[in-house]
């Protein structure tokens, strides 16, 4: 499967270094970037999937910098991620330099990583981006859940007859629960087709062709409704 096309730019020869192959801790791949962490994974997976991000890049820059005992040291942030540019210019997102740590880590060592964010923080200024630290309550959220869930349906063949019935009924419904729109196309003894149902929505749901409040648990009951945007996103192999 080759990467969507909102972020081709993904996986830029500019990273400072590869991340080593270690059986310590969690290591791979999201969509060719390399991760360190389950953490780390979980943030370029939350990336990713904005509609938004232009391009993404794994430990982008070392910054030098002076630690308080007067010794030069270097730091890496883990991730750099810059916006798709808007018509109108203020309302810009800047790129954000993302340090990915959890809380428990960043409690116990906050002495000694002060001074690298620090100069990270400088450093994001004088290139006109923001630096930010994500912990695990700011990335593991319901949202992220819910990304986690429809990640592999964004990927995966759905059932074009299914597509049409249901894109029909929710078009002369406007807005319906899951269920109710389940109900509505499949007779209640409809199980494969009503299974079919439900593996096509999800896709339509993670392609954005339907949308709905992901911020919030899904569950059946869900309100959905067809995306006003029309910004349907579509594998790069069906394009």
């Amino acid at each position: 499967m080759r990467l969507m096309s909102w972020i081709l730019n993904v996986g830029t020869p500019e990273a400072v270094r590869k991340i080593p192959i270690n059986t310590v801790s969690l290591t791979g791949e999201v969509l060719g970037q390399e991760f360190e962490s389950s953490l780390e994974r979980d943030l370029i997976m939350l990336m990713a999937w904005d509609a938004d991000i232009d391009w993404f890049q794994v430990q982008p820059v070392k910054i030098r910098y002076t630690n308080p005992n007067g010794n030069r040291r270097s730091y890496t942030p883990d991730l750099l991620v810059h916006f798709l540019r808007n018509p109108k210019p203020e309302t810009d997102r800047k790129p954000i330099l993302c340090e990915v740590k959890y809380r428990e880590e960043l409690a116990r060592n906050w002495k000694e990583l002060k001074p690298k964010f620090k100069a990270a923080k400088a450093y994001a200024n004088e290139q006109g981006w923001d630096f930010q630290i994500f912990t695990e309550d700011r990335i593991r959220t319901p949202y992220f859940r819910n990304i986690q869930f429809l990640w592999s349906y964004r990927y995966s063949p759905l059932y074009e007859t299914h597509h049409e019935r249901l894109l029909q009924a929710l078009s002369e419904m406007e807005e319906a629960s899951i269920n109710r729109l389940l109900d509505h196309c499949y007779g209640s003894r409809d199980r494969v087709g009503r299974g079919e149902g439900i593996w096509t929505l999800w896709c339509m749901v993670a392609r954005r062709e339907i949308v709905c409040d992901l911020h919030v648990p899904l569950a059946m009951d869900c309100k959905i409704q067809r995306n006003p945007k029309n910004s349907i996103w579509v594998p790069s192999d069906q394009e």
